[in-house]
């Protein structure tokens, strides 16, 4: 019937499943019964059989199909439900095969696995390392996690774990130096930032460039100089330039300063009315839902002309320049009046 009509209503195939299954358990011939099983793994591959998932699965575990319960499982990616199959059938290379095929998708396998590890014998210790190595290498779990597994394991002793926490330390330092390199840094750019923003605020700005940043031919007069030091023709400003108070060059470097700014404030604002209406709200859940919706918790992305990309000469008039200059505008005002 399924082959003249196929596209029979579901209630067929899973008849017609449960006849194979039953079929399958009695047969006492082992040829044949190896037929009858890859003729219910084709019906259950094929994209033309009509069966009801569900009901297929429950069928496979009434009659103890094992291949037919992991193809259903995969199938409807339960792949937690595949690695639990393993581990209850202490089937260790199946476990480690379900991780690396599936983990990529689900990457709390590797997590379900380091506990299974954990309270197996002595004798699977390299497996233990192996998925620890996995969850090392994707920061699946943070090192008190993985101190907790192995502390509750009789056969995970210290010496297990001891590498990955020694290296995990010594990253933990890398950073921290590598945050107080940036720290100092940052220290001595704001210092020598302030300290020339005081000068020209006070002292005055001698113009000594000989070339046009825009043509890059002898600097001539009528001239534009701008206080971060760079200077044009008259007519090459006019040209390139979208602003008249504004230095071409610098726009694409302070762009992005500008923007980060704007973005700190604005979350900085966001944030502190959430936790405010937060505090005061008799239904915190519609508050965080909301928040949620305008995009508090997101990771800010900044999209800004040149970014990542070194600084092109100036283009012409129409094209498109990002916004800002070598200097706060007020700051160039301020000492070109004096």
């Amino acid at each position: 019937m399924v082959k003249v009509q196929p596209n029979s209503s579901s209630l067929v195939y899973n008849t017609l499943l449960e006849l194979h299954l039953q079929a399958h358990n009695h047969e006492a011939d082992s040829a044949e019964k190896k037929l009858r099983e890859q003729k219910i793994m084709d019906m259950l591959r094929s994209w033309e059989s009509m069966y009801d998932l569900d009901q297929a699965m429950v069928l496979c575990q009434m009659n103890n199909f094992r291949r037919g319960i992991l193809h259903l499982y995969e199938k409807a990616k339960l792949y937690q439900q595949i690695l639990s199959y393993h581990i209850e059938n202490s089937e260790y290379d199946s476990v480690i095969k379900i991780c690396e095929r599936f983990g990529t998708n689900d990457p709390n396998l590797w997590i379900q696995a380091l506990w299974f590890f954990a309270q197996a014998g002595e004798s699977q210790k390299t497996y233990f390392k192996t998925v620890l190595e996995q969850i090392e290498k994707g920061k699946l779990l943070p090192p008190i996690m993985v101190v907790e597994i192995a502390s509750r394991s009789q056969t995970a002793t210290l010496s297990l774990i001891k590498d990955y926490l020694i290296r995990h330390l010594q990253s933990e330092n890398r950073q921290t130096e590598e945050n107080e390199r940036l720290m100092n840094q940052y220290k001595e750019d704001t210092a020598k930032a302030r300290s020339e923003i005081e000068d020209l605020r006070h002292n005055p700005k001698i113009f000594q460039v000989s070339k046009c940043c825009g043509c890059n031919h002898q600097l001539e007069l009528p001239s534009v100089h701008f206080l971060c030091g760079h200077s044009y023709h008259q007519h090459c400003f006019e040209n390139y330039a979208e602003s008249d108070t504004e230095c071409p060059e610098c726009l694409a470097k302070n762009s992005k300063t500008l923007d980060i700014l704007r973005s700190q404030e604005q979350t900085k604002d966001l944030h502190e009315q959430f936790h405010h209406l937060l505090e005061r709200s008799e239904d915190g859940f519609s508050v965080v839902a909301e928040y949620l919706g305008k995009g508090l918790f997101n990771k800010v992305t900044l999209l800004t002309d040149g970014a990542g990309a070194p600084h092109s000469k100036p283009g012409p008039r129409n094209a498109r320049p990002p916004t800002g200059s070598g200097l706060p505008l007020h700051v160039q005002r301020d000492v070109l009046l004096q």
